[in-house]
């Protein structure tokens, strides 16, 4: 697991990011599962905001997606 113990404070929050295309079964899934995700076009990925409120569950809930599906968390600041 990646994530930290404890809430960090940003002037902008960070994304986490899943390199997946804009439509497939995977996407659907992570729709599914954040449909608060979006596709950034110009870097071609799914973007998930974080949410200070959510700590730690997102956090806990994007680790298990993507150990389930077998992809990496990419972090964008």
């Amino acid at each position: 697991m990646h994530h930290a113990k404890e809430a960090h404070h940003f002037d902008k929050p960070p994304s986490h990011a899943f390199a997946l295309p804009r439509e497939g079964r995977l996407t659907e899934l992570l729709l599914k599962e954040f449909p608060e995700a979006h596709f950034n076009d110009e870097f071609q990925e799914w973007r998930i905001d974080w949410d200070e409120k959510a700590f730690p569950h997102q956090g806990q809930r994007l680790d298990a997606f993507a150990t389930t599906h077998e992809l990496e968390i990419f972090h964008r600041y």
